[in-house]
């Protein structure tokens, strides 16, 4: 389900705030929305396993940190054993 239009964008209030180029940060939330103040920054987004280093672009701006980590593996087809 996805946030009401009339509210505000749920955004990262310490990476906001920040003076300084944050590197390297670890973001847990993944319903946070990007922000133009991060471009050019690499953030490392947490899937629930590892992880996963993005670099921030304009492209990125508007959506949610979750979209480009992705939680689920996928499925592998197995070939048939030749006997």
């Amino acid at each position: 389900m996805s946030r009401s239009s009339w509210k505000i964008p749920h955004i990262i209030l310490n990476l906001e705030n920040c003076d300084k180029i944050i590197n390297h940060a670890i973001i847990y939330q993944r319903m946070a929305t990007i922000t133009p103040r991060l471009i050019g920054q690499t953030m490392y987004i947490f899937n629930g396993l590892r992880a996963i280093p993005i670099k921030i672009t304009e492209h990125h701006v508007g959506f949610k940190f979750g979209a480009f980590a992705l939680t689920k593996k996928r499925a592998k087809i197995a070939k048939p054993k030749k006997r």
